[in-house]
């Protein structure tokens, strides 16, 4: 018989394993196992990895185009300024709902208050 038929669990000597055909068939096993396991983990990093490359390009086109279009519009508030009376200045971007809103805010004359004015 051969010493790996007689040892039921691997024993150590002098730093040298033995181990039966059993437990070497499960050892083999296992590490099998793990070895799959990490081929599949490595699968994964790499598709993350492509995803995020795909993410950045796409992210940084949209701020170059972002960038462009704030140039866009720096020069067409200098033109404006240039071009309109030295009183009136564009700055930034004015949304007509924000006029809606500011006009609420107003407080009203009454009616009564304008005949009052014409009689004086």
């Amino acid at each position: 018989m051969s010493i790996l038929s007689k040892v039921k669990t691997p024993v150590s000597t002098s730093g040298v394993e033995a181990y039966n055909k059993e437990a070497l068939g499960n050892e083999i096993r296992r590490l099998t196992a793990v070895n799959i396991q990490l081929v599949v983990d490595k699968m994964e990093t790499e598709k993350v990895k492509v995803n995020l490359e795909a993410d950045k390009v796409r992210l940084l086109g949209e701020k170059n185009s972002l960038v462009a279009k704030r140039e866009e519009l720096r020069v067409e508030i200098t033109i404006l300024n240039a071009a309109g009376s030295s009183n009136v200045l564009v700055c930034g971007y004015q949304d007509p709902l924000l006029k809606l809103i500011r006009d609420k805010f107003k407080v009203k004359r009454p009616l009564s208050f304008d005949s009052l004015k014409e009689n004086f």
